[in-house]
């Protein structure tokens, strides 16, 4: 089972403490650290089963942690959004269901844009 790790700093144990998923805990995963690296991974390997992302992924993020907007458009580094928007747009050109998605970010509003997109592009698989 491949699964993949996307955040800037932390690694899969860390979410552990807040999430309580016993599986954060486990040696086998894949960590990524970059938009770039995300989509060079993606585009170059099969699908993994499970990828957990965290939405900040540069310091010009952190201040939106606690706001309602998030300007996606001015960001010089992209975000796990960005990510999780790529995956659904490659998994789309290849007619494929999304692997399982894990959300381990601290960032509320970019938690609910991630979710939202997960859920728009499940409702257009059904």
């Amino acid at each position: 089972m491949t699964k993949i790790y996307l955040d800037d700093e932390r690694l899969p144990r860390d979410s552990y403490e807040f999430s309580k998923n016993t599986d954060y805990l486990r040696d086998n995963w894949i960590v990524l650290r970059s938009y770039e690296a995300f989509c060079k991974y993606i585009k170059n390997n099969l699908l993994p089963n499970v990828i957990s992302f965290d939405h900040d992924l540069a310091d010009e993020h952190y201040k939106y942690a606690i706001s309602d907007y998030i300007p996606y458009d001015e960001f010089k580094v992209k975000t796990g959004y960005h990510c999780l928007l790529f995956l659904v747009l490659h998994c789309a050109a290849k007619n494929l269901a999304l692997p399982q998605i894990l959300i381990h970010t601290m960032n509320r509003q970019g938690e609910r844009n991630m979710q939202n997109l997960i859920d728009a592009y499940s409702a257009v698989r059904l």
